[in-house]
């Protein structure tokens, strides 16, 4: 795999390197600097500020008429000074980008807010992002009393307005302030980058727009957060009637039909052994389910308690900051819903009281 560094102080050097050191120095490659996986494929490393994830991996595919950008990042100066370092750096300007989105989270998608310039061509797999704005209206009627429950007593954050309850949170659950046009891509549809011709893949689950991007002449996968390497992406429901968690699976399932030698995600390193990753996160979903199952089964019904009760990364899960028991709660539920669907749990909805039993 080639893997070539550019800065504003040196001219390209080409290096060979194995997958172990290619991963490494993209990696360690500062935020803004353009490293060069394949020919005119370029990652940028863009900061993720006051936020656990630490960076989000944009995409730059150069061609003759265009630049394309895959993913931007934050509404945030940092996010938009790392992308405009790219370009320069790789001798482009604004004029002429195209941006692709592979789903709507705010990491991925809250830059246009600074970055949009009329015009500017932005496809993914949306009709709108008013279709973004109105399911977090909705969901907002659930989580809204759920964190009430769950907020200790110290923590504020939750206020309400025009009767909504509005959460104070980190820049990852912010909507976009302005709304572009979006050029919509479904399953099956190509997209042309310059030597690239990718084939869309919609993976719905973590993201109901989520979408990757395979080149089959490369074998290559562009999954945005549908497969990461270390991290397991976070699948949420906030309705009782929406099975997220069976459609995260299912569009798993997808990934094993396709030839990859490389995947390359939004965040994290690229990697090699799609497949085998498939399989990890799919047995760590049916653990999950089963312990969510040993919780209710146990006597720990409504939302809340079980949450609190379930093995996370980190302790103490009462202390935790409002946003990251959103997350928490959010996941909960849509192993719940799950369990539901599948017949093995029954579901009692009374107000804002969601309570879990066995059948």
């Amino acid at each position: 795999m080639e893997c070539n560094q550019t800065n504003n102080t040196q001219p390209h050097e080409s290096f060979a390197l194995d997958a172990f050191s290619a991963k490494q120095t993209c990696l360690a490659a500062p935020f803004g600097v353009p490293v060069e996986l394949f020919p005119n494929l370029y990652i940028v490393r863009v900061p993720l500020p006051h936020n656990p994830l630490k960076a989000i991996n944009s995409y730059f595919i150069l061609a003759e008429d265009k630049t394309v950008i895959i993913d931007v990042g934050f509404n945030h100066p940092a996010c938009e000074e790392a992308l405009d370092q790219a370009l320069s750096t790789l001798g482009r300007s604004w004029e002429g980008v195209e941006i692709v989105l592979t789903h709507s989270h705010p990491d991925h998608t809250g830059n246009l807010d600074r970055i949009y310039r009329d015009g500017m061509p932005v496809f993914a797999n949306l009709h709108s992002f008013q279709e973004v704005e109105n399911l977090q209206d909705m969901e907002a009627h659930v989580f809204g009393p759920l964190l009430l429950q769950a907020a200790a007593p110290h923590q504020s954050g939750i206020t309400f307005k025009k009767g909504k309850p509005r959460l104070h949170v980190s820049a990852e659950l912010l909507p976009l302030k302005n709304q572009p046009t979006v050029a919509y891509l479904r399953e099956g549809d190509e997209y042309r980058a310059g030597d690239y011709l990718f084939r869309i893949v919609e993976t719905p689950g973590h993201d109901p727009w989520h979408i990757c991007l395979y080149e089959p002449a490369r074998k290559i996968m562009i999954v945005g957060d549908h497969v990461l390497e270390r991290i397991t992406p976070s699948v949420a429901s906030w309705f009782p009637a929406y099975n997220a968690l069976e459609e995260f699976l299912a569009s798993l399932g997808k990934m094993l039909s396709f030839d990859v030698d490389y995947v390359l995600p939004a965040h994290g390193a690229f990697f090699q052994d799609l497949q085998g990753r498939v399989m990890q996160l799919i047995e760590h979903h049916e653990e999950r389910l089963s312990e969510i199952y040993g919780l209710v089964a146990s006597g720990h019904h409504d939302i809340v308690d079980i949450s609190s009760h379930a093995k996370w990364r980190y302790g103490n899960w009462r202390e935790w900051e409002l946003d990251q028991k959103y997350f928490s709660l959010g996941e909960t539920m849509a192993h719940l819903i799950y369990l539901v669907c599948e017949g093995k749990l029954k579901q009692t909805i009374c107000g804002d009281d969601y309570r879990f039993e066995l059948p």
